[in-house]
Formats: C-alpha cells, sequence, structure tokens
C-alpha cells in the first residue's frame, strides 16, 4: 500500500494540469536546465576540439579550455597587411630582412587553423611524419649555429611552455620588439602540425602575409599580451623545397630581433 500510495502521489505532481504550473513556479530552475541541456553537447564538442590540438601554453584542461574560450573574444583578423604600414612600428623605414621578391606564391589555399586562438594551431594540410621531424631537425641545427654566433640562446618557449624556442641573447641589445616578447624569437610546434611561430619584421609579415606563407596571431597587438603586431604563425612546409623557404624565414626572424645579418650570408 505505502508503494501504491507513493506512486498515485507522484502521477498527481506529473498530471498534465499541474506541469505548467510547476514550470512557472520554478521558472529559474527550469530555464537554468533548458539552457544547460542545450549548450553541453556543444560545450563538449568544443572542449574534445581544444584537447585536439595537443598541449600548448595553456593548461591542457578545463581551466585552459575555459581561458582559450575567453581568448576568443579578444582575438582579431589575421590577414590583413594593413598594420604593417604605420610608421611606428619599429624599423618600419627600413627594408626587411629576407631577399627580393621572396618567399614565392604559395601554391595551394591557405590551410585551415583551430577556431581557439590558443593555442594556435593548424588543423589541415599537415606534413607527414618524416617531414615534421626533419623540419625540426634543421630548426634546432639552425638554432645551435645561431646561438654559437652569440646571437640567441635556446631555452624553453614562454609561450607555449612545452617546446624549446630562439631568445635573443643576453649579450645582444634589445630592441623594443624583443622586450616586448621577452627575448622570445620563434618556436616550431614540434607536436601534431609542425606550424611555425616567428616575429618578423614588418616589411617581412607583409610579404609572408601576401605571398600566402602565414597569419598573423590572433591575439597580435592585444594589449597585455606580450605579442608584438609582428607575430606570425608560418604555415607547415610539406616537402623539402618548403622546408627551406620556412627556415629561410625563421633566418629572417633571427636578424630582425637579434639585430643582425650574420644568419643570412
Amino acid at each position: 500500500m505505502a508503494f501504491s500510495s507513493r506512486l498515485s502521489r507522484v502521477s498527481r505532481i506529473l498530471d498534465n494540469a499541474r506541469i505548467p504550473k510547476l514550470l512557472v513556479r520554478y521558472k529559474g530552475a527550469t530555464l537554468a536546465a533548458l539552457g544547460l541541456a542545450i549548450v553541453a553537447p556543444f560545450a563538449f564538442r568544443d572542449y574534445q576540439t581544444f584537447l585536439s590540438y595537443g598541449p600548448g601554453g595553456l593548461p591542457y584542461n578545463v581551466v585552459g579550455w575555459l581561458l582559450s574560450n575567453v581568448m576568443r573574444l579578444l582575438s582579431r583578423e589575421q590577414l590583413s597587411t594593413r598594420p604593417y604600414k604605420d610608421k611606428s612600428l619599429y624599423l618600419s623605414d627600413s627594408a626587411g630582412s629576407l631577399p627580393p621578391g621572396f618567399p614565392p606564391r604559395r601554391n595551394s589555399p591557405r590551410p585551415r587553423f583551430g577556431v581557439h586562438p590558443v593555442p594556435q594551431r593548424q588543423v589541415s594540410q599537415l606534413p607527414d611524419a618524416e617531414t615534421r621531424q626533419e623540419l625540426i631537425a634543421r630548426f634546432t641545427a639552425l638554432g645551435e649555429a645561431a646561438q654559437e654566433l652569440g646571437l640567441v640562446e635556446i631555452k624553453q618557449s614562454l609561450y607555449e611552455r612545452r617546446h624549446s624556442a630562439l631568445f635573443v641573447s643576453k649579450k645582444r641589445e634589445w630592441h623594443p620588439v624583443a622586450q616586448e616578447t621577452r627575448g622570445e624569437i620563434t618556436h616550431v610546434h614540434a607536436g601534431l602540425d609542425g606550424s611555425i611561430h616567428v616575429t618578423l619584421h614588418p616589411k617581412d609579415c607583409k610579404k609572408v602575409i601576401e605571398a600566402a606563407w602565414g597569419q598573423r596571431h590572433g591575439l597580435a597587438g592585444v594589449g597585455y599580451v606580450h605579442l608584438p603586431i609582428t607575430y606570425l604563425v608560418v604555415y607547415a612546409p610539406r616537402d623539402e623545397a618548403e622546408v627551406q623557404i620556412v627556415l629561410t624565414i625563421v633566418r629572417a626572424s633571427i636578424a630582425f630581433m637579434a639585430g643582425s645579418t650574420e644568419m643570412l650570408e
């Protein structure tokens, strides 16, 4: 009888005539439950997308995902070259470090990037494992050569926190852009995609973007982020010829940030 009584009571509560009244009475809770039911699947998929990039500068967990989504609100467009016409940019009136006519036009459409600005990761047109490892090996060798010349130091990236990066040597004079990046020049994403972040001369930024070899970081030039407007991502190379192109851009980045043409010779 007790069970039957309870069942009857539940039935009366769920009676069609009473449901609307309950929804009105507990409107706040109802709306919250509906909102959660709608948003939860989208949030879960977005979180899985964030994890698919692999570890980056943010915590590789829910906290990092939430921070990255806050940063999405600050992210800016990445393909316009108009910012590099600004005469107040450091060395804007001088020639860049890339050779004339370089780089050649990239022979395919731009790759797609993840929707989250941090970590900035390429998600299409990825190199095979052999090409990525060749890029990493040659990037490392280039960094070691620059270090022997006293131009750079090799240590953990301040931006990525998990990859090594090249920094302007403390023996060099740090210009305003180097001070803004706290000395960091460039790092390669050694995990999944093989793209490279570089800080370039304004004129070289224009060349790289116009030739479809890279784009600006979504937070470049945003206050308090310590990313200069000349902070670009260079697309991952897919073969030997593209590895050479990308490394030439890295050399130009070292030359600009270290204030030396030694790596260009």
